[in-house]
Formats: C-alpha cells, structure tokens, sequence
C-alpha cells in the first residue's frame, strides 16, 4: 500500500486581508474565541500538515497558494462583485479545501483553522457562512453525491440491454473518479466518520441507485429490495474503487469496468425462490442504544485479586488488556469514535491509568488495538472454518462466511468497531481493514478454488468480499444482528456464484447446516477475543 508523507511547512509572509475577507456578523451558535479571531487573519504562505495519500502531496506549492485557480482570492480592495458572488466563491474555496483535507487525514482531524489557511479566508468569514464544519461538510458531500448520482443513473438510463447498460454506468462513474479523486473520496470514504447527517445522505444515495439497478433487473419498485443482490454488486464496485482511491491508483478503474461488468452480471436476475426474502434492515433510529455486550465481555469484566496473589504476570497483562480492548470497542458503540476518552476506558476496564498507558500510549493505539484484535479473531474464525472442510471448497467458503457472521452476532460491539467505526477513525485503519479484506480474498483465488468451465473475471474475488463486506456493514450499522443470521444463505449464495455458477451456490446455500445457521453451532472462543492480542507488562494496580 502507498506510504503517506508529511507536507513539510512553509515560511510566513505577510499578506494584507482582502475586501472579500474582511470580518462579517458572525453567528451567535458558534463565535470564535478573541485569541482565535486575532489569529484568523488569512496567510497565503501558511503551512498545512498531515498524513495524506502521495497524490496530494505531489501537488506543488503552487497549487496550496492558489495558483491553480481553486483558492485564489478575489481582488482586494473596491472590485464591483456583488455580496452573492463573493459568497459563492468563498463557498467553493471552503468546499475545496474540506474536500482536499478529508483526503489528507480524515474528517476528525480537520480543524476549522486548516479550512480557513487553506481557502484563503478569515474565521469569522467561515462562522458568516457556516455553522461549523458539519456544515461545510454536508454542502461538500451533497455536491459529489449529487453530481455522482446524476452522473451514475443518466449514464444506466439509457437503451440496452442490462450489461450494456451497466457498463456505460460504470465508465461515467470511472471518469468522474479518476478526474475528481479527492471529491470522490469524499463521496467513498470520508462520510463514514462526519456524523449522523452525512450517513443518513450517503444512505440516501446508495438507496436510489439501488431502486434504479433493481427496477432494470427484475422491474421491481421496491424501495428497499429483500434481495441483496444488487447490494452486493453496489458494494464490490464501490470497495475496488475506494481501495485504488486509498492506494493511488484510481487511474486503472476505467480499464477495469469491462471486468466488473462481467462479474456484476454473472448474477442472475433474481434470486432463487427458496433464497428470496433475505430480512430487510431497518434504519437506526436517532438515539437508539448500543449494541449490548457479548457474553465473553461479560465474563471478562472486573479486576483480578489486588494485592498479592499467584496468578502469571501474563494472566494478568492478558486480562488487563482484554478489558481495556472490550471497554474501547462499548465505548465507540455507545457514544463514537468523538465520544472515546482515556479515562473512561480506564474505568471501564478497572485498570489505572499508569496500566492503560503502560499498555497503549493513547486512545487511538486503543482502538488500533482493539481493531485488530477484532479483525484478526474475526478472520481467524472464518479460515478456521474453511480450513476444516476443505478439499470441498464451495462448502469451506460457505462455512467459513457463516462462522464470521456467527462471530459477528456474539460481539455486538467488536462488530460495530471493526466493521463501522473503522472509517471514522483515521487511514491507519483503513489500512489494516484493506489487509483484512485482501487476505479474505485470497481464499477465492485460483490458486485455492477448483478449476471449471466459467470463465471467471480476475476482479471478482477483491469484487465480491467488498459487495459482502458492504452486507455486513449495512446489517450491523443497522443494529440488525439477528437479522444477518438470517441473511446467511442468501449471502453465502452471492459469494459463490461468480465461482461455481448459480446453481451450484444455491445447492450449497441450502444445506441444512447452512440454510440453519445460528448461533452456537460453531465454537468461537477458548481463551476469549483478546487471546491473540500482543503481550506487554502491566500491572493490576487501581
């Protein structure tokens, strides 16, 4: 995967504020302090750092000052624009650079102090203009998603055949990426961790091109269809193009549409009757409560005998950092990622803060931590499963789906943290979600799956564990565990297909073992989720 750099800062110059700039009303919900009205002047030279992809920090200095057009100021002084067109540019300016800064280090790190250097315009400008950078996020977002929708669905509605038809959706959709990566992975990526109202539009707009894929497949008009089809397909093209956006390689998707087209329709139009009516997840509701925790979780809380006693040193760093990872992963669940703090943890998990820091340096390595301990036992269960029967490698790939959804069901939280939370926390863990997601894939290969007849294009395997991946997400963002259980045959159906054929997939997707599946029929634990977490020193002091 492509490294990050760090944009080395520039020296200051002083620059006077422009007409444009010069402090406006400010909004009573959201000022800013003296301090930060004393330092708000704009600095065209001002220094931006922080981890981004190397297409960003190939831009030349050049382009931060605005010489390509995005952030050049208008002219000082008496210009003759009227009060909507200076706004309008500022608008477009603040856009821009959320849009860029998003792309560098994700929404929670972008500060209001980095938007406003970056567009060229003061602080009480932006609090004229915005409430705050939700906001400015929200008319950023509903730029790309409206202009990708549009793009995406006039390009399928046109005469042809599905296939066709499918195709010349997805090379618009290609053209638009490789001509706009950062706004693209706004649209992608960077709503995951921007709050309520972003989800609840991406939601919007995946639901729309849902109903226009669906109508053409089977002429339906359903709003939300119990057949995931189309979800998966969706979702296969959304994860190749995010992990090439990620990867800076987002100049090979156009070469690549005429292989996810293959792959989207080696899909039958509509599922076999025996599979149809896969539950239909339910939107959370505002303020609805966390997932509760799992058994395991239970069983693990509370401290070890204090003072002397004859436990291991590593019984106890073992249980202390089990507690610490299971109280970080109910603490994203009930209040997210903005919500984590050191001394809750600690207090969760009954540790001192000496122990916690002895064990993590700081909040984030803790949800590292607890990601990949989530990650890692997830996909140890699932190759455990599909290791135990193989040579029959449609049963091991169905086996092994449904020990990770069983999984899933019994750590309602680890659930959420690993396979939601993940985008909203930083391009570390999208890092350590993209191995996860490519190691899954490797097990659909050619290299492990039979020779056949069907010719089976290169994408599908990365295609079809991010269309199931996207199933997962969708189903626990959701709070619908007990209804992924029940969707297990039909996903087990879709992961097969593109292989063995539609058939064959739904023979498997029947057997009574996987057309059965609930929690319990498969051993999950033996020494608990945290058993293959890292080991260090620690203490169980209070």
């Amino acid at each position: 995967m492509a490294t990050r750099g760090v944009r080395p800062g520039r020296p200051k110059t002083d620059t006077p504020q422009p007409a444009d700039e010069m402090p406006s009303p400010l909004r009573a919900d959201g000022p800013p302090t003296a301090d930060a009205r004393a330092a708000s002047t704009t600095d065209a030279a001002a220094p931006v750092t922080g981890a981004q992809p190397p297409r960003v920090a190939a831009a030349s200095e050049g382009d931060r000052s605005g010489t390509d057009g995005r952030y050049r100021r208008l002219p000082t002084g008496a210009h003759g624009l009227a009060r909507e067109e200076v706004a309008r540019d500022q608008r477009e300016r603040l856009q821009s650079a959320m849009v860029e800064l998003i792309a560098e280090r994700g929404y929670q790190a972008v500060r209001i102090l980095d938007l406003t250097k970056l567009a060229h315009v003061s602080r009480p400008t932006f609090y004229s203009l915005y409430k705050d950078k939700e906001e400015l996020l929200l008319g950023a977002y509903e730029d790309i998603a409206g202009r990708t929708a549009k793009t995406v669905i006039d390009a399928f509605d046109t005469d042809g055949s599905v296939e066709a038809r499918l195709q010349v959706a997805m090379r618009a959709f290609a053209k638009l990426a490789t001509a706009e990566p950062d706004s693209m992975s706004l649209f992608l990526l960077g709503a995951f961790g921007a709050g309520a109202k972003a989800l609840e539009r991406r939601n919007r707009t995946l639901d729309a091109f849902e109903r226009t894929i669906q109508s053409s497949r089977d002429g339906s008009s359903r709003a939300i269809p119990a057949d995931l089809t189309v979800k998966v397909i969706l979702g296969g093209i959304r994860e190749v193009a995010a992990a090439r956006l990620l990867e800076n390689r987002i100049s090979e998707l156009p070469d690549l549409t005429g292989e996810l087209t293959a792959w989207a329709t080696s899909y039958p139009p509509s599922m076999p009757r025996e599979l149809q009516g896969a539950p239909v997840p339910r939107r959370p509701e505002p303020g609805e409560g966390p997932p509760p925790a799992s058994e395991r979780a239970r069983r693990a809380e509370g401290r070890l005998p204090s003072g002397r006693h004859d436990l291991p040193r590593a019984v106890v760093v073992k249980s202390q950092r089990e507690r610490i990872v299971d109280a970080t992963a109910a603490i994203v669940a009930e209040k997210g990622l903005a919500g984590l703090t050191i001394p809750e943890i600690a207090s969760r998990a009954n540790v001192s803060h000496e122990t916690f820091y002895e064990m993590y340096p700081t909040k984030k390595d803790a949800f590292l931590g607890a990601q990949k301990v989530g990650m890692h036992q997830a996909f140890t269960i699932a190759v455990s499963a599909y290791e135990a029967h193989k040579p029959d490698w449609p049963r091991a790939v169905a086996e092994g789906l449904c020990a990770l959804i069983v999984y899933l069901h019994s750590e309602p939280a680890h659930a959420h943290l690993s396979i939601v939370d993940t985008f909203a926390a930083s391009p570390e863990t999208l890092e350590i979600r993209g191995e996860i997601l490519r190691g899954f894939a490797v097990y659909l290969s050619p290299g492990e799956r039979p020779p056949t007849d069907i010719d089976v294009p290169a994408i599908a395997a990365e295609a079809v564990v991010g269309g199931v991946w996207q199933i997962l997400h969708h189903y626990i963002e959701s709070k619908c565990l007990d209804e992924l259980l029940e969707a297990g045959p039909q996903m087990v159906y879709l992961l097969l297909t593109p292989f063995v054929g539609p058939e064959e997939a739904r023979k498997v997707a029947l057997l009574p073992l996987i057309a059965g599946v609930r929690l319990g029929e498969y051993a999950l634990f033996e020494d608990g989720v945290a058993a293959s977490s890292p080991q260090s020193d620690g203490d169980d002091s209070a």
